[in-house]
């Protein structure tokens, strides 16, 4: 018994021996980074989300024609995108719930270069955009960017209201119009 105790109490150090004479004065290990892809974007303004074109006659004398030609550059569209791949690229689409339909009554809109703080590839914009139920690309090529924050920052969005059409198609109850617009971020 006692030959199996020393036998035992032998074995038993000699693995613990084993154990410490594996450290030696460098240890490696893995540190893992992930980051997921991001694409948000909001709008912003000086004043409020919505838009409004009151038509204004005020300095109209009888007789002449009134002229529908608005716009209004009060928003800005700020996003930040994260992509997978440095190929990958995303848009960012415009659309609309309606469109008044009134033959010459046209409402476009139109995203400025990137102004602003900001970094990274930044989308560029494309021409004059008449929203509609399909969505359209405004902004393209974007990649890992981001534009700055708030007003003054990203893309200025200019909506433009106009008539083109025969004056006596147009009424107030058909210029009365809600539109509801919707920009994406796709990829």
């Amino acid at each position: 018994m006692k030959k199996t105790k020393l036998l035992f109490g032998l074995i038993a150090g000699f693995g613990f021996n084993l154990a410490l004479a594996q450290d030696t004065d460098s240890e490696p290990h893995n540190v893992v980074i992930s980051a997921p892809e991001i694409a948000i974007l909001d709008i912003e303004s000086t004043n409020t989300l919505d838009l409004s074109f009151s038509l204004d006659a005020s300095g109209l004398e009888s007789g002449e024609e009134f002229i529908i030609d608005e716009e209004n550059n009060d928003l800005w569209i700020n996003y930040t995108s994260l992509v997978a791949t440095s190929s990958s690229q995303r848009s960012i689409t415009i659309e609309s719930s309606s469109v008044p339909s009134i033959a010459g009554l046209t409402l476009t809109v139109l995203a400025s270069a990137h102004s602003g703080n900001g970094g990274g590839n930044i989308g560029t914009p494309t021409t004059v955009v008449t929203p509609s139920a399909t969505p359209a690309n405004i902004i393209t090529g974007i990649g890992s960017a981001y534009t700055g924050d708030g007003n003054s920052n990203g893309h200025n969005l200019t909506y433009y209201l106009d008539f083109n059409g025969d004056f006596g198609d147009l009424n107030v109850s058909d210029a009365a119009a809600n539109i509801s617009m919707t920009y994406t971020i796709t990829d």
